[in-house]
């Protein structure tokens, strides 16, 4: 590689260090697998680039998710990649922000003027929407769209300004620096439109099913400890880990990491536990972007989820509170399992549905708080979070402490015989629980104690309720049916208050 080229890669990538913060919510894991499955067909007929005969050095999270580059017939070549997956359907506008760095970092790149490299782009991306097509549009209508909100944003400035009288000070945006370039022209989107453009990819379980079998293929012979599953941990785990230090790394490499002492990230499932409930949030976002809203809802939950990733990423280092997370959310029952194995990422797995149902009642919750005038919350002073469980401490809550979790199934007491034993633990032991459920017996109006046996289910004819329920003065908890948060509607929280009201009332 010439130091040229490489130079340039590393001068581009330093424009490039203040990506917007969404850019890591979602993807990680899948970012490094789809880059290993492109460092193993590298030069082979199913190169990612097309690229023949070719003996590439990856740089991984350089200008955009990766750099392939390599010189071949007195020629450097220079390829980006941007990977992106989503398990939803997509409309152009998701891609409006990947598609306005490419060309960002394309005008960074032509402004070096070396007519000895060629430069191309890609946005690989999974999702279940048709194939994007070309480039050209989606950039346009990023323009397009970046600018209008960009005009609101100036004019809702001049209106703080009129009222405060301070000047309103802010960051260059995405658009300043493009156009800070001085490159942006009819001319240069042509050529953008050129050597850039969308290939769509697999989903993320037949990506790991592909890359098992390739590394199985390639690497499984040279010891009886390679089973599929440390292969595909210890080669992702070396990507992490050469992408952290800044290192290059090849085909060439890999096969000499596994001829050698290999190793496995000691927070590899951790990391994957924390992207697998990111992606959750990702899906939970994109639910509402879907729905017809009012003006500006889907930015609120946008800004909401990315603030709760943060929270759930920073909590979900402590392994004690990924336990105590899913044992306070998951109206089911939990596999057994030991810290930073599969086992632990199975069980996050099959509780998916019910973390899900978690996030979307608290980005809710969230959603009304600001929408009554607050202009901030804070997560760590809403949660107190043991090795037990994680504790909701609402503001406005009149009754306690309180716990969110899974919705119920319309037999309560199937998802009750789960979930009591672990919150009727001395350190827990929350006064309501925020839970969803279509039993109408059980509602807001209702308290139960916490020392009432389960397992004593009336027989079909002979109900008899009245021991499930307690004086308000004993030891109860209340089921707090949610109905009022209008799980069905996003901007609607005209009751949302009522669910935190002692002797809340379904009507």
């Amino acid at each position: 590689m010439t130091t040229t080229a490489k130079e340039t890669i590393e001068q581009i990538h330093d424009l490039n260090i203040n990506r917007d913060a969404y850019h890591s919510i979602n993807g990680y894991f899948y970012q490094f697998e789809l880059t290993l499955l492109h460092i193993l067909d590298d030069g082979a007929t199913n190169d990612a680039f097309e690229d023949i005969d070719c003996q590439s050095s990856y740089m991984i999270e350089r200008i955009e998710d990766y750099v392939k580059y390599f010189d071949k017939d007195e020629k450097s070549f220079i390829r980006v990649a941007q990977i992106k997956h989503h398990s939803n359907k997509e409309s152009p506008s998701t891609y409006y922000n990947a598609v306005l760095f490419l060309y960002y970092n394309y005008l960074n790149f032509i402004e070096k003027d070396l007519p000895d490299t060629e430069y191309v782009a890609r946005i690989f991306h999974f999702d279940l929407s048709k194939d994007k097509g070309n480039v050209r549009p989606i950039l346009d209508s990023a323009f397009e769209s970046h600018e209008k909100k960009k005009t609101k944003l100036i004019e809702a400035d001049k209106e703080k300004v009129k009222k405060k009288g301070k000047a309103i000070q802010r960051n260059e945006d995405l658009l300043d620096k493009i156009y800070k370039t001085r490159l942006d022209s009819e001319e240069n989107r042509v050529a953008f439109a050129t050597i850039a453009k969308f290939i769509k990819t697999k989903s993320q379980a037949d990506v790991i099913e592909i890359l098992k079998t390739k590394l199985k293929e390639r690497y499984q012979h040279l010891s009886s400890f390679n089973s599929d599953e440390f292969l595909y941990a210890a080669s992702i785990s070396k990507l992490i880990i050469e992408g952290r230090n800044g290192n290059e790394i090849s085909l060439s490499e890999l096969d000499d990491y596994f001829n050698g002492e290999v190793e496995q990230l000691e927070n590899f499932y951790a990391l994957k536990i924390t992207d697998y409930v990111k992606g959750i949030i990702d899906s939970n976002s994109i639910d509402v972007e879907l729905n017809p809203l009012g003006r500006g809802v889907y930015e609120h939950y946008e800004r909401i989820y990315i603030d709760i990733a943060g929270f759930i990423e920073e909590k979900f280092k402590t392994s004690e509170y990924r336990n105590s997370f899913l044992l306070s959310t998951s109206p089911k029952e939990i596999r057994k399992f030991e810290a930073n194995t599969l086992d632990e990422y199975i069980a996050f797995t099959e509780a998916s549905v019910a973390i899900s149902e978690l996030l979307s009642k608290l980005s809710k919750i969230i959603y009304h708080y600001l929408d009554t005038g607050e202009e901030a919350f804070n997560l760590d002073e809403w949660f107190e979070i043991n090795d037990q469980g994680w504790l909701f401490k609402y503001p406005g809550e009149q009754r306690g402490i309180g716990v969110i979790t899974g919705n119920f199934s319309s037999d309560v007491f199937s998802s009750l015989r789960h979930i009591l034993p672990r919150l009727r633990n001395e350190k827990l032991r929350p006064d309501v629980w925020y839970v969803k459920h279509d039993d109408d017996f059980f509602n807001a109006s209702k308290n139960m104690k916490y020392d009432h046996d389960y397992s004593d289910v009336p027989l079909e004819g002979q109900e008899d309720f009245e021991p499930y329920f307690c004086d308000p003065t004993e030891d109860h908890f209340h089921i707090q049916c949610l109905r009022c948060l209008s799980l069905g509607s996003y901007s609607n929280n005209s009751k949302v208050h009522e669910i935190f009201v002692h002797g809340c009332r379904e009507v």
